[in-house]
C-alpha cells in the first residue's frame, strides 16, 4: 500500500509525505477506506520503519497528487471544564442586538440559529459545530464587554428568524431542527486565548494558507492547500481605467505607477500605494469589490485586470478547509485546534 515516505521543512514545521501505490486496485481501496483504518495505518507505517515523527499533518500521495491529508497528532483535543453551565447554557444566556437603537433581546439558542442560517453552510455537521462555538464564543464576548451587539459588526450579520422563515419556506422547520442539535451538542463550549474570549475570524476561501495578524497574537499562519481545489479559488475582475481612476480620484499616471508596498505572511496586499496615497489591502479590496486580498494586479492602455485567490480575509478558520478536514475525518475539536492552534477550548459544566 504505502511504499515510500520523506519528510519536508515547511517553515519552521516538518510535514511527512507518505506515498501510495499507483495501482488502481490499492489506491481505490484507499480512499474507500474510512479515516479512523487509514490513520492507524499511517501509524503502523511509522512505528514498523522506525520514522522519527510526531508532530501532525501527514499527506498521503498518490501520482504526484495529494489526495488525503491527516493530522496524527491532534486526534484527541483536551477540553477545559469550567463551572458556570446554567449561566451560559443555549436556554438561559441572553444576547442583545441593537437594531436601530433598539436592543432586541433573545435567546442565545436563537441568536446562534441565526448566525448559522446567515452563513448558509448547512451542508456539513462539523463545520456547522466550528461555526456556532465561535459565534457563541463571540455572543460571550460581547456581553461581557458592551452588553450588546450590534446588528452588523465587523463579524456578524444579524437577521431575525421569521426573515429565514420566509427565505426557506420549503424547508425552513428541518433546518431548524437540525441546527439545534447541533447547537445543543456544543452547548457551553467556547474558545480562548490567555483566558480571553476570541473573535469569529472566519472566511470562505483561501490561497493555500491562513495570515497572521499583527495586532492578533492567536491568529497564525497554517497550511490549507486543499482551498486550492474549491472551484471558488480563482476569480477575475476587468475595469476600465476611468472606473478605477474615478474610484480613487486619482490620475492615469498614478494608476499606472500604482505599487504593492507591502505583502502580508500568506502572500495576500497589506498595503498599496496610488499616487500619494497608502491604502490598507481591506480597503482596496473593498473599494473594488473584490473577494480576497491575495490579488494580481494587470494593468494595459485600457484595461486593469486583477485576479483574485480565495474569498474573504485568510484569517482564522477556512469554510472550505473546514469542509475538506471533515470528509476525510476529523472532528471538529480537531479542526478548530488546526486553525487555532494557539487557542485553547473550554466548556463550561455542571
Amino acid at each position: 500500500m504505502f511504499y515510500r515516505y520523506e519528510i519536508r521543512k515547511k517553515g519552521d514545521k516538518r510535514v511527512l509525505y507518505i506515498y501510495l501505490s499507483s495501482t488502481d486496485e490499492e489506491s481505490n481501496e484507499f480512499i474507500k477506506e474510512k479515516n479512523f483504518s487509514i490513520e492507524q495505518r499511517i501509524i503502523n507505517f511509522i512505528k514498523n520503519n522506525n520514522i522519527d515523527y510526531n508532530e501532525g499533518p501527514v499527506y498521503i500521495i498518490s501520482n504526484g497528487i495529494i489526495i488525503k491529508s491527516i493530522d496524527i497528532h491532534n486526534k484527541n483535543i483536551n477540553i477545559e471544564e469550567l463551572i458556570g453551565a446554567d449561566n451560559y447554557n443555549n436556554q438561559n444566556f441572553i444576547v442583545k442586538v441593537e437594531k436601530n437603537n433598539i436592543l432586541n433581546i433573545i435567546k442565545l439558542e436563537d441568536f446562534l440559529l441565526s448566525m448559522l442560517l446567515t452563513t448558509g453552510f448547512i451542508d456539513d455537521n462539523e463545520l456547522l459545530k466550528c461555526l456556532t462555538i465561535l459565534y457563541r464564543t463571540y455572543a460571550y464576548k460581547k456581553m461581557g464587554e458592551k452588553g450588546y451587539i450590534t446588528q452588523n459588526d465587523s463579524f456578524i450579520k444579524y437577521k431575525d428568524l421569521s426573515y429565514y422563515k420566509i427565505l426557506y419556506y420549503n424547508n425552513y422547520y428541518e433546518k431548524i431542527e437540525k441546527l439545534k442539535n447541533i447547537i445543543k451538542e456544543t452547548d457551553c463550549t467556547f474558545i480562548t486565548y490567555n483566558d480571553i474570549f476570541i473573535d469569529p475570524y472566519i472566511h470562505l476561501v483561501n490561497n493555500g494558507h491562513t495570515d497572521k495578524k499583527d495586532e492578533v497574537d492567536y491568529l497564525e499562519k497554517v497550511s490549507s492547500l486543499w482551498d486550492l481545489l474549491s472551484p471558488n479559488y480563482i476569480t477575475k475582475n476587468i475595469f476600465k481605467k476611468e472606473e478605477i481612476m474615478n474610484i480613487f480620484n486619482t490620475s492615469e499616471r498614478d494608476i499606472h505607477n500604482m505599487k504593492i508596498t507591502k505583502l502580508t505572511s500568506s502572500g495576500c496586499i497589506d498595503t498599496i500605494k496610488i499616487g500619494d496615497k497608502t491604502y490598507s489591502g481591506k480597503e482596496f479590496m473593498e473599494k473594488l469589490s473584490l473577494p480576497s486580498l491575495d490579488m494580481t494586479i494587470i494593468i494595459n492602455d485600457k484595461y486593469i485586470n486583477i485576479i483574485n485567490r480565495g474569498i474573504g480575509n485568510n484569517l482564522g478558520l477556512s469554510v472550505e478547509g473546514a469542509k475538506y478536514l471533515s470528509n476525510v475525518g476529523c472532528n471538529y475539536l480537531q479542526i478548530l485546534n488546526y486553525y487555532f492552534p494557539k487557542c485553547k477550548i473550554k466548556k463550561y459544566s455542571n
